[in-house]
């Protein structure tokens, strides 16, 4: 019962990585369509010639307007993903529909769209922003064809070339297409039964699941199934028992950086996320177990009837006997234990590589029985394509009966990887290669030790932010993917007023706590993406992607009024004092001819230098 459970979590573990999966890939792709059409100069154009009188020599003509429209009919038409596009002009009038509506002439009159949602949320993003209409959200559907199917807005604005902004683009996301999907990756069992539900508690699949066939989407199903819910509500992700089932479950939300693909920022409405998404697998029943293990049975029956039979064999054998077998029984369980459950792993291949032998601390290792590894896989399939060279060099030359070791990474049965180290030799018999003898040394800890250490190579050991190091490596990234999308990046340079004052009366133990304290008073200020380093004693450097000029100097300026509005309480001899602190900062954009920190690190300074000299708590920008 107890192997049955192990392998039914695996199961549930694989089928909800699966869903996972082709959930991130649909919903990437999905958006990734929208900004590309959000992006088609002939659209862009179009929208900007909504804005422009018309002349006799108008550029964008009707039939100008008919084969623009046919070629949007035509993209979806042929794409099951969305079920409409509509472009809305700055005023939220509906100024083109595909596919084609009945509307004829330059500017086709149909809905406004002014007071909706997607627009009004789409109107004031940034260029590869989007907004999506929270699934379930006023249960919209959609006729398409014969069928009714509930349908997800996904809407972004469109810029023309000089960063105008000229409209919203409008697709409807057919939502059974996207769980069609999910559904298909994640029943690969088909006693499985998969789960998506919003923060609401909305159902937002086609069917429900036993009992609770009758559910639909937009359900309620934190009051159709409130165990389910309960249990869902408890954490972010684990394993459950709800109504004999086991429940797999984790938290998605299409907003973080895993779903943005070649977006910029996705945005929706907050009370609809985060979602849940699981699969549900019946428990085994000691009834079932028997019913499936009927040989299992017959095979124990016969076992015990040999063995009471070679047990009257052995109360007649002599003395000798029994002494000489119990050791020699001893002798080999000794040795089989020592090679099942040695510390390191052991195995055997055949002159083609496959496992013919391999002992349980490997198994465990990898996380399969016996049954399946052995006679069953080539070792090949269990190492990592980027070390597999290095196996197959070190098995050629055991091949030839010469000693081989690799450096190789394994691959579990949950896709974790174990960095290995493997010693064989040969086993050969009448000059003929019979199978290789191998043993693995487990190297995980020490590479986790090495990534544990180069992580700290990064990091400022008192305040727990990046270094210098660090700085300048992440740096160059991201100068290189603000030069690609087009983004500004700013920097700003920071340093803690009479900061030495603060050692020389308060002690070095006083100074690391202001040091600690005002790093967090910086922190909670910034986003996720900002990156925050110590540079020097009490110097720091801001480097804020996708951030303008104008707009790093008001986060510099909220940072020096924030500090300067914050008191610090320190302990000195066993007393409490207050401290007050300000801070000098200086402002820089990073140039977009400009590949690396060094000349805006430069220009940072000597604003920081300015507000010092000017009288510090204060902020200074130098644009260069």
């Amino acid at each position: 019962m107890e192997s049955r459970l192990d392998s039914l979590r695996d199961e549930a573990d694989a089928l909800l990585k699966a869903g996972q999966e082709t959930l991130t890939r649909d919903i990437n792709e999905s958006l990734n369509y929208a900004l590309a059409i959000a992006e088609m100069p002939a659209l862009r154009w179009y929208l900007a010639a909504q804005d422009r009188p018309p002349r006799a020599d108008q550029a964008y003509s009707l039939s100008d307007l008919s084969q623009l429209s046919n070629f949007l009919n035509t993209l979806i038409s042929h794409n099951p993903r969305y079920t409409k596009l509509v472009l809305i002009d700055n005023q939220g009038r509906e100024v083109l529909r595909a596919p084609k509506s009945s509307e004829t002439g330059p500017r086709v009159g149909g809905n406004h769209h002014a007071f909706t949602d997607y627009f009004e949320e789409a109107s004031s993003l940034l260029p590869r922003d989007l907004y999506i209409s929270p699934p379930g959200r006023n249960l919209q559907f959609e006729l398409l064809g014969k069928d009714i199917i509930p349908v997800v807005n996904v809407s972004t604005p469109v810029f023309d070339a000089a960063g105008e902004r000229r409209g919203v683009v409008l697709l409807s996301l057919n939502w059974d297409y996207l769980i069609i999907a999910l559904r298909q990756a994640m029943l690969l069992d088909q006693s499985a039964n998969t789960l998506l539900i919003d923060a609401q508690g909305r159902w937002l699949l086609d069917e429900g699941i036993p009992p609770l066939n009758t559910t639909s989407f937009g359900s309620d199903f934190s009051s159709l199934s409130p165990l389910y819910w309960q249990a869902l509500q408890q954490r972010n992700a684990g394993h459950t028992t709800v109504d004999n089932h086991l429940l797999r479950f984790q938290t998605e939300d299409i907003r973080t950086q895993r779903y943005r693909s070649l977006a910029g920022s996705i945005f929706s409405e907050n009370s609809y996320h985060p979602w849940k998404l699981g699969v549900t697998l019946p428990l085994p029943t000691w009834r079932s177990l028997i019913e499936e293990e009927t040989t299992v049975l017959w095979f124990l029956l016969l076992t015990y009837g040999v063995a009471v039979a070679f047990g009257i064999f052995w109360a007649f054998s002599s003395q000798r006997q029994r002494q000489l077998r119990k050791a020699a029984q001893r002798h080999a369980y000794e040795v089989s234990d020592l090679y099942e459950n040695a510390p390191c792993g052991y195995h055997s291949l055949d002159t083609t590589g496959r496992v013919i032998k391999m002992n349980r601390t490997e198994l465990a290792w990898l996380g399969y029985s016996a049954q399946e590894i052995i006679g069953q896989l080539d070792y090949r399939e269990l190492i990592t394509p980027e070390t597999r060279d290095q196996f197959e060099k070190a098995f050629q030359k055991v091949k030839n009966n010469q000693s081989g070791s690799a450096e190789c990474s394994l691959l579990t049965r949950n896709g974790e990887q174990r960095h290995v180290m493997i010693q064989a030799s040969a086993f050969y018999r009448n000059g003929q290669f019979v199978h290789s003898r191998a043993t693995v040394f487990d190297l995980t800890e020490r590479k986790q030790l090495e990534e544990k250490l180069r992580a700290q190579a990064m990091t400022d050991p008192l305040t727990g932010v990046f270094n210098r190091r660090y700085l300048q490596t992440q740096a160059t990234a991201e100068i290189s993917r603000a030069r690609r999308q087009n983004h500004p990046i700013a920097l700003i340079a920071i340093d803690i007023d009479h900061f030495k004052q603060i050692n020389d009366i308060y002690g070095h133990d006083v100074g690391d706590d202001v040091l600690t304290s005002f790093t967090k008073i910086v922190a909670d200020l910034l986003r996720q993406e900002d990156l925050l380093c110590r540079v020097g004693g009490e110097e720091f450097a801001l480097l804020l992607p996708n951030t303008s000029l104008s707009h790093a100097e008001q986060v510099a300026e909220r940072i020096r009024s924030t500090a300067a509005a914050t008191s610090i309480n320190v302990s000195e001899d066993h007393s409490e004092k207050v401290l007050w602190l300000t801070a000098s900062l200086g402002v820089t954009a990073i140039l977009s001819n400009e590949k690396t920190l060094k000349a805006a690190l430069k220009r940072a300074d000597i604003g920081l230098y300015q507000a010092k000299e000017n009288g510090r708590n204060q902020v200074v920008v130098n644009a260069g």
